[in-house]
């Protein structure tokens, strides 16, 4: 199994909001895909700046199935603009 979390730094608090749904989005979307075990999207409770993205896959194939999903490549993208992703990846 895959486990990925992404960490998200809105830097601009007034890119919070914008930042929790599309993350909000992106769990939605993410949860129906191939090979997903868990995705959870959290907001840190001693930041508004940073929100956080725990998800576990099955393998290497359904993650980069789902990295070539149009809501991912959209929802990403648009994340990425509005913020700073950082992310720790761990097989087990």
């Amino acid at each position: 199994m895959i486990r990925l979390n992404v960490f998200i730094n809105a830097g601009n608090p007034d890119n919070r909001q914008a930042l929790i749904d599309a993350a909000v989005r992106l769990e939605e979307y993410s949860r129906n895909d191939a090979g997903v075990v868990s995705y959870e999207a959290f907001s840190a409770l001693t930041s508004d700046a940073r929100l956080f993205i725990c998800e576990t896959w099955q393998d290497e194939e359904s993650l980069a199935k789902h990295m070539e999903t149009e809501h991912f490549k959209s929802l990403v993208g648009e994340m990425e603009q509005l913020g700073t992703l950082t992310l720790e990846k761990f097989t087990f």
